[in-house]
């Protein structure tokens, strides 16, 4: 893999100053020579405190000693490309653009030299002659320049050509940006949160990513920020910053957690509305920054303002962002809807409380409730008493949803796949969900903050797993559903899937001791970094057919086995069951 020609030098040392971080906490292997110092933890995430400073090219290294001291050097932190670019040559180390991706990689294994073609038709000839070096490893994941994570599986290789510079072994053909070994980014990267607009500019719309932590956080937060919104989530999604080209490249952090956020162009023609989108985008993208305590934006002289003041709090803006509202339990018993808060089951207020009237399925938030009645042919909805019922008709109806803006969201199966439909004002209109078209889908469920859907399908002895994101027009009207992606998922016999956060899925898989687990993805398929069950107690009985999780910053988690009991995890993770008998239709609800 190599660098595109043509870019200037200006426009490299930019990227490396903006994206260092991300690109340059690379390559393979086990250091073996330079200082290692412990240090304090200077962010809070949890990242491994040892700072690596890796050794240069020594004289007289064999081609695969420079390899492999190239594959080392990219494992420095603080991240820089100092020491690795002198492993190459002069040519090369001009060229390499260490910023334009990151491979993931394990078992990494340098082969011994060969002649290399090009080495084959050097008029030197011999010793002089130049030599190719293979590098083997198992391929675990990508990151774009950005920072958004595809887990990748299988072999992957890349082989070095080198020719002596000076009378030493020096790289020629860098490959395409840089790579790091599963451990370096298991210590050093972490998932962070991009933050764009949907397209009305009604709400925040979270972007996963993952960045390497340390002093370099903030400006790295920012460059990702400023590229914009990927094709991923484009037709879903807009930003409010200025370009990349146009932030300073480096956001420094003050003494008092004040993060400072330049932009070259002035920012006065802008309006009210777009000045505030650009410092809600901001604030909540620095706020998972530990220590940072404010933003100032600047943009040319300037300064933007909230609630009058220019250094804006981090913990500003919250009407933008996901609704805080405590959610609840819900499940049908006994002929009855039942709430479950702290811990304790109670007949729902009004007439569902009394006669569910045989409901299968259940939907509840403060807009109403909607139950699937018997046949899975009809849905009743009601207000959350129970009174104005109206009926709409369908066929083999899934969970009803009830978004954050309590509209309801319908999904039953027809002839041409499966039907999208959300009521409003008593009325019932289809959505376009041309995405969902050739899926035998089994479930639905929206994030919290109603940006993206999850849908599941089965297969011979498990589920897999599709996430799209929600369409709204520039008036905030539903359209659609965006593409629906599959999400990497290595655990067995999934089932039972629940949004943990606005980026994050909750689901029952098949433990490896052959019980039955509370797991967690990320969107993108990566590993979030810590249980969604808190390394609690497992789960009470394998025979746990049912999940609901109550998103938050500490997420509740409720399950139903197939004897009907119910339970619920407590704060210190274990689980204890509720006073309820003959459970079913578990879901999660305002």
């Amino acid at each position: 893999m190599s660098t595109p020609r043509g870019r200037s030098h200006a426009a490299r040392v930019t990227g490396l100053l903006v994206v260092l971080a991300l690109a340059l906490s690379a390559c393979a292997g086990i250091p073996q020579t330079g200082p290692v110092t412990k240090v304090q933890d200077d962010t809070g995430l949890g990242e491994s405190t040892v700072r690596y400073l890796p050794a240069k090219p020594v004289q007289g290294a064999s081609p695969e000693q420079i390899v492999r001291g190239y594959l080392d050097a990219m494992l420095a932190f603080p991240a820089s490309s100092r020491t690795a670019a002198a492993f190459l040559t002069p040519e090369a180390a001009e060229e390499w653009n260490p910023t334009s991706r990151v491979g993931v990689y394990s078992k990494p294994v340098v082969s011994g030299r060969a002649p290399s073609t090009t080495g084959l038709d050097d008029p030197r000839g011999g010793p002089n002659g130049a030599v190719d070096v293979r590098l083997g490893f198992t391929d675990e994941a990508t990151l774009d320049r950005q920072g958004h994570y595809t887990p990748r599986s299988g072999g992957g290789s890349v082989t070095y050509t080198l020719e002596l510079v000076e009378g030493q072994w020096r790289i020629t053909n860098p490959q395409d940006g840089a790579l790091v070994n599963l451990k370096f980014f298991t210590d050093y990267f972490r998932p962070f949160n991009l933050f764009f607009f949907d397209r009305a500019g009604t709400r925040l719309v979270a972007d996963p990513v993952h960045l390497v932590v340390g002093d370099q956080l903030a400006t790295n937060l920012m460059a990702s920020l400023a590229r914009g919104p990927r094709p991923l989530i484009g037709p879903a999604s807009r930003t409010y910053l200025p370009p990349l080209s146009q932030l300073r490249p480096s956001v420094p952090v003050n003494r008092d957690g004040v993060a400072d956020v330049e932009f070259t162009d002035d920012l006065a023609e802008l309006s009210d509305s777009a000045r505030d989108h650009l410092s809600a985008q901001v604030v909540w993208t620095l706020r998972q920054v530990p220590d940072i305590t404010a933003a100032q934006i600047i943009g040319g002289a300037t300064p933007l303002t909230a609630g009058g003041r220019e250094v804006q709090p981090i913990s500003g803006w919250g009407g933008y962002g996901p609704s805080l509202a405590r959610g609840r339990g819900y499940a049908l018993s006994g002929n009855r809807v039942v709430e479950i808060e702290d811990g304790r089951v109670s007949r729902l207020s009004g007439s569902w409380g009394r006669d569910a009237r045989g409901a299968e399925l259940i939907g509840v938030s403060d807009a109403g409730v909607a139950g699937v009645l018997p046949g899975r042919d009809l849905v009743r909805v009601t207000d959350r008493s129970g009174a104005g019922a109206r009926q709409i008709a369908g066929t083999n109806f899934l969970t009803p949803q009830w978004d954050v803006d309590g509209t309801l969201w319908l999904v039953d199966a027809t002839s041409g796949g499966p039907r999208v439909r959300v009521v409003e004002g008593g009325r019932a209109r289809r959505l376009d969900a041309r995405p969902l078209r050739r899926l035998d889908v089994d479930s639905f469920s929206l994030s919290p903050d109603g940006t993206r859907y999850a849908v599941t399908t089965p297969t011979a002895r498990s589920h897999r797993v599709f996430v799209g994101m929600v369409l709204r027009d520039a008036k905030d009207r539903l359209v659609g559903l965006g593409e629906a992606q599959r999400v990497a998922i290595s655990a067995g016999n999934i089932r039972s899937v629940s949004w943990a956060s606005e980026t994050t899925i909750g689901f029952l898989a098949d433990s490896t001791s052959g019980g039955t687990t509370v797991d967690a993805v990320a969107i993108d398929g990566a590993e979030p970094p810590d249980d969604l069950d808190g390394g609690g107690a497992s789960l009470p009985t394998s025979s746990v057919n049912a999940l609901a999780i109550g998103p938050g910053e500490v997420p509740r988690l409720f399950a139903t086995d197939t004897r009907g009991r119910l339970w619920s995890q407590s704060p210190d993770g274990s689980w204890r069951p509720l006073q309820a008998t003959g459970v079913t239709g578990l879901t999660f609800g305002r």
